[in-house]
């Protein structure tokens, strides 16, 4: 019997320990996967004198690390937040809008007297991975599915705002141009449905957007006909080009789509007879030797960036040792990585979730243009703007275009509403920051003001 009670105990003891060894095993998985799931690592280092900043990767455990940087306004804690978010094919905003115009610092280090800091919080992020500091774990390809970068860059936000309380009920604003609309568009829907972020989330901003590159190319032998840059037989290849790209749309060939797509500059230029012309700017003039990228981001480089920094030893040796940046430093090095990863989806067009926003959201939503890009030119981009169904169409469409006038100059025009406004920026090609920022900076304050 006594043999039988000291079995008994010891079966006992022998299952409590069992269980509590199971429930620590459990406990262990559970924090091993989620715990750690999303780490946030400050940077801190010399810095940059008196700037002040914030500086972090926001690392994702089995994916990889998006960076982050952010400027306060030296105007106080309740100016609005914009952030820059980033391209598939375009330069970063931390290297070429943060230096060359915005930021608090130009490429020489030297402070900035008309950055935007004096007006508005600047976040920059690195929104993809692979792009700028912001890297995927080695052995991964680029993730390109919106949904899981919406929930990161949701994840980073969260982050900033753990790291920096006393911004939170300031208004935040997305900014963003050319291929990034597919990321920014993505998260605005994300930012207005979710409870954390919708109050103080305000609209967004699409400069020369890539929001439905089929329907924006329709017009695109109409537009250099109307600047000479090309006569009737031009025009009449142009729309050859453009009518097989939408026949590939139409087929569902999203890949060779694209492919062809990018050929643009070179058909245009080949082909079509306009020889010397930067689709980009189309301004700008062009020698038959002048490299030819993505729709001419080399040549914004050439102009913006002074002759002596590459941007890669800039970022590499300057800025990262600066920041404290100092294992695995390779700046922007799998943007030809990006680029072919997002080829499935970038021709893609999301006019509807345009619509969604506009529908579904109190979310201000901006498109402007510079009149001088021919990819997305602006006769194509109000194709598509003419085309939203909203509540609000018969109001926008009718409503009157004014002239936007600073210092006796004509920088441009606007059409406003309560929800959709519509600028056309003068002499600017793509990126209306660097090309008129007068214009685009006047822009920026017109809308925040009403909507602050």
């Amino acid at each position: 019997m006594c043999k039988k009670i000291v079995v008994i105990i010891l079966s006992t003891i022998l299952g409590i320990v069992v269980l509590a060894g199971l429930g620590v095993l459990i406990w262990w998985l559970v924090a091993g996967r989620y715990s750690n799931e999303v780490e946030t690592i400050i940077l801190e280092r010399d810095g940059f004198g008196n700037t002040t900043y914030t500086a972090a990767f926001t690392r994702f455990s089995g994916l990889g690390e998006i960076f982050w940087w952010f400027f306060p306004s030296s105007s106080g804690t309740n100016k609005p937040i914009i952030l820059f978010l980033g391209g598939v094919t375009g330069l970063p905003h931390t290297f070429l809008l943060n230096f060359g115009n915005i930021g608090p610092l130009d490429f020489n280090l030297n402070e900035r007297e008309d950055s935007l800091v004096t007006s508005y919080n600047l976040l920059f992020v690195d929104g993809i991975f692979g792009t700028g500091f912001s890297k995927s774990e080695k052995s991964l390809p680029i993730p390109v599915n919106l949904d899981d970068l919406v929930k990161n860059l949701v994840q980073t936000l969260e982050a900033f705002y753990n790291n920096n309380e006393e911004y939170r009920n300031a208004p935040l604003f997305i900014y963003e141009q050319g291929d990034g609309a597919h990321l920014a568009i993505s998260l605005a829907i994300r930012l207005a449905e979710d409870d954390e972020f919708s109050s103080q989330f305000k609209g967004i901003f699409l400069g020369n957007p890539v929001i439905a590159p089929g329907l924006a190319l329709t017009k695109l032998g109409f537009y250099l006909e109307e600047l000479a840059m090309i006569d009737g037989t031009g025009r009449a290849a142009v729309e050859d080009f453009s009518a097989s790209v939408n026949t590939l749309l139409s087929e569902d060939k999203l890949e060779e789509a694209f492919d062809k797509f990018i050929t643009l500059g070179d058909f245009v230029n080949d082909q079509a007879g306009a020889f010397a012309a930067n689709i980009g700017r189309i301004v700008e003039k062009l020698t038959p030797e002048s490299e030819r990228d993505y729709f001419g981001q080399s040549l914004y480089y050439e102009r913006v960036v002074p002759a002596n920094i590459t941007m890669k030893s800039f970022m590499e040796g300057v800025i990262a040792p600066a920041l404290g940046i100092s294992r695995n430093v390779n700046y922007d090095n799998d943007r030809n990585a990006t680029v072919r990863a997002f080829r499935p989806i970038y021709m893609t067009s999301i006019a509807d979730k345009v619509e969604t926003i506009l529908n579904s959201t109190n979310v201000t939503v901006t498109i402007f243009n510079g009149n001088l890009d021919a990819v997305s030119n602006t006769p194509g981009q109000l194709e598509w703007v003419d085309n939203l169904n909203w509540p609000g169409k018969a109001n926008f469409t009718g409503s009157f275009r004014q002239t936007l006038i600073i210092n006796n100059l004509i920088e441009g025009y606007f059409r406003e509403t309560s929800q959709l406004n519509f600028y056309w920026i003068n002499v600017a090609g793509q990126s209306t920051l660097l090309d008129n920022p007068i214009a685009t900076k006047k822009m920026l304050e017109r809308i925040t003001r009403e909507r602050n």
